[in-house]
């Protein structure tokens, strides 16, 4: 009897306290795990000029051309206080330490970016980065790397962009996934490790260079020459036999020509 009293006891002090818990999520002030996201809203921030962007964990972007720059950031009420907007030498940091999350979904912080040129685009976030139309930017790097800043440690990202550009290049080491269409004069990709994935068959690219030593496959669709060296496991898929083809298969990834 005095057992079931005590189990009685602790299912009133349970249903007592979770109300109280649920009440106290829906605050910026609650621990992060058991946080409530609140109204989403979006604002504009102002920042300085940049070129560059590197985006960390928990953030989405959509990036658009435009003339003037502007910078907005949706994400809930709750939230706010811990995703911050700045530039640092010429490049956009944007953060949302909001990393625990038992009670709320991933993926609600989005920064949406208008800008006339960007020369970088690094991502740490895991999540997507997107561009809203066409972007002309002339020369563009696009980078999911841990070497060269330890810091950007999350190499599982997803790039889904329309360019139409002088330059472009990718440099991975993760899991990065790759989704790229229009056309660029030169296209540069090193896939340095992991199990990046390149989907660029409707992005030509007049003369592609590649240096790929992951496990996934680049797909590509060059127009004049090819060049470069497969010394991993991954494929290079072709889907346009150019005049000048000069790869080195090392080892078990191969140039496959798809006509």
């Amino acid at each position: 009897m005095e057992n079931l009293n005590m189990v009685d006891f602790l299912k009133l002090g349970l249903l007592m306290f979770l109300p109280l818990l649920l009440w106290n999520c829906n605050s910026e002030n609650a621990p992060d795990c058991f946080q409530n996201a609140g109204t989403i809203s979006r604002e504009t921030v102002v920042v300085p000029n940049f070129t560059k962007i590197t985006v960390y964990e928990n953030v989405q972007l959509t990036i658009k051309e435009g003339a003037v720059t502007k910078v907005e950031v949706e994400t809930g009420k709750y939230l706010r206080n811990e995703v911050s907007i700045t530039v640092e030498e010429g490049r956009l940091l944007l953060r949302d330490t909001n990393s625990c999350n038992f009670t709320r979904k991933y993926g609600i912080t989005h920064v949406y970016v208008t800008v006339p040129n960007i020369t970088e685009i690094r991502s740490s976030t895991g999540l997507a980065i997107n561009s809203e139309g066409v972007l002309s930017f002339p020369n563009l790097d696009l980078i999911s790397e841990s070497f060269n800043d330890p810091e950007a440690k999350f190499t599982s990202g997803e790039f889904n962009l329309e360019l139409d550009s002088e330059k472009v290049s990718i440099v991975s080491n993760g899991l990065s996934y790759f989704n790229l269409r229009g056309k660029a004069t030169s296209f540069n990709i090193m896939f340095a490790a992991g199990d990046s994935r390149l989907e660029a068959e409707l992005f030509l690219a007049d003369n592609i260079s590649v240096n790929h030593r992951g496990s996934n496959d680049m797909r590509i669709n060059p127009q004049a020459s090819l060049k470069g060296v497969l010394r991993g496991t991954g494929d290079v898929v072709s889907f346009n036999r150019p005049t000048e083809v000069a790869v080195e298969q090392l080892y078990k990834g191969r140039l496959i020509f798809m006509e």
